[in-house]
């Protein structure tokens, strides 16, 4: 169910920065800290080597919220993979 709009205030306003760069990414490192503070890093390959485009910082749990938007608009629920253990034999 969606939420009332409370009266007199406005509605949030969607600002655009037209100096932002579009970057092609070929590579994210995700590396998540003690606090549940989670660093993203996108990268590109290029020949010369990998460059980092951009970096961003956030809770996991806005992540979390993230990746089921980018789930839900790409149709793709990955499943979790099953841990290997010793004795069993792998695919």
């Amino acid at each position: 169910m969606a939420k009332k709009e409370e009266k007199g205030s406005p509605p949030l306003e969607l600002n655009l920065n037209p100096s932002l760069r579009t970057n092609w990414i070929d590579t994210i490192n995700i590396s998540v800290r003690e606090d549940n503070l989670v660093l993203i890093r996108f990268l590109t390959n290029l020949p010369e080597g990998i460059f980092e485009q951009s970096r961003i910082m956030t809770g996991k749990e806005p992540l979390r919220k993230f990746i089921d938007l980018f789930c839900s608009s790409l149709d793709y629920y990955p499943s979790k993979k099953k841990k290997i253990t010793s004795g069993s034999s792998g695919c």
